[in-house]
């Protein structure tokens, strides 16, 4: 059972494998849900590992990296997509062996976590766990028309990426958050064009770019502006466009506009943003406490943590975050599966593992901000 990372050459192969395996009708197919990744390429098409059987792909299993900027620090994040395996090869083994490769070769990598959707089940064989945070907010007419808001004077025009001192004006806006993948210039737009959205630039009086969002069926998939007044004048003036009630997806690290919208919309549901797993403890808590800590003021303390065989001693103080290799007993003691849920949510930490009085401290720090962007995801 030999697997192979593809080539460029195989590119047309792997989409009619893929779209054959998820079951998609013409003119649905890979290359349009996530154009960011699907593209004939030597880069791109190296992520996919895949299995030939009888003189064709038969499995495959995309492995794409991402640079995560979570707030000085940059990570490595791995998004798994366009897992399968074609109807009569199922039952085999292929899955599993590729996802074995995928795993060993993202931690000989350097990776520090990964990311991927599916069934909960189906992943936490490989150590997978369904956790993150993410808020929708359900924004009716009749709560702007309530909130005495003045309706702004905002134009909106569909995103292209001719337009490209828009697109960099665009571009700044998403780099400007606490926690974003970074995203090149030419790929921006495609980015935003993932799971069939439309990117839409917001204008002012005076053509100037003010903020962009991408949205599909009335759902703001992702929003980003100068400020957190003028997101609300977009979202404001979007709905009076559509003449219809709004959702507005918003992740953790938004707290001005999770906070804001809090204040204004019907409803808002907290979500667990898809299958995690945490490669490097160390850094990636110290990375999101910091973000935590920086947007929300946490309260200072100490606490030491072992996960598995993994003894970390976090702190956070006035100068900062600490995150080191600690010893001695620890203060919370969990498994691999529970410190995802303990730590990253959706729900508080002691709705995930009991927390002894030694680490309460932790009730004020968790949930941790992990989140992911719908264009960013695969």
């Amino acid at each position: 059972m030999q697997i192979e990372r593809l080539k460029t050459g195989d590119f047309e192969e792997a989409m009619e494998t893929m779209a054959t395996a998820f079951e998609f009708k013409s003119p649905r197919d890979f290359p349009m849900l996530l154009p960011q990744i699907y593209q004939p390429t030597e880069e791109l098409m190296k992520a996919i590992y895949a299995i030939r059987l009888d003189g064709r792909i038969v499995s495959a299993v995309g492995v794409h990296p991402r640079d995560w900027q979570v707030g000085d620090s940059t990570l490595k994040l791995a998004g798994i997509g366009g897992v399968c395996t074609l109807h009569d090869y199922r039952g085999k083994g292929l899955m599993k062996a590729i996802m074995e490769r995928c795993l060993t070769d993202m931690k000989a990598e350097g990776f520090h976590l990964s990311w991927l959707g599916g069934q909960r089940q189906r992943y936490q064989y490989y150590g997978y766990e369904r956790c993150g945070n993410v808020y929708d907010f359900d924004l009716r007419v009749a709560n702007l028309r309530h909130s005495r808001r003045a309706t702004p004077d905002i134009r909106f025009e569909p995103m292209g990426g001719h337009y490209v001192d828009r697109v960099a004006t665009a571009r700044a806006f998403h780099e400007a958050k606490p926690i974003h993948v970074r995203r090149s210039q030419e790929d921006f737009v495609l980015y935003l064009l993932s799971g069939y959205c439309e990117p839409w630039f917001a204008l002012d009086s005076d053509e100037n770019v003010i903020g962009y969002f991408a949205q599909v069926d009335g759902g703001v998939r992702e929003i980003s502006s100068q400020n957190v007044e003028v997101t609300l004048d977009i979202l404001h003036a979007w709905a009076n466009y559509l003449e219809q009630d709004i959702h507005v997806v918003v992740q953790p690290d938004d707290v001005s506009l999770a906070r804001s919208l809090g204040q204004l919309a019907e409803r808002v549901s907290v979500n667990a943003t898809g299958n995690w797993q945490v490669f490097d403890w160390q850094a990636t808590l110290r990375a999101l406490l910091e973000v935590r800590r920086d947007t929300q003021g946490i309260s200072e303390g100490k606490l030491r943590i072992q996960i598995d065989e993994t003894r970390l001693d976090l702190e956070v103080c006035a100068s900062g975050v600490n995150c080191l290799v600690g010893e001695g007993p620890p203060d919370l003691q969990l498994t691999h599966f529970d410190a995802h849920r303990v730590l990253f949510g959706p729900t508080r930490p002691g709705d995930g593992a009991p927390i002894p009085e030694s680490a309460r401290i932790l009730e004020s720090w968790a949930p941790l901000p992990l989140g992911f962007m719908r264009g960013d995801s695969v």
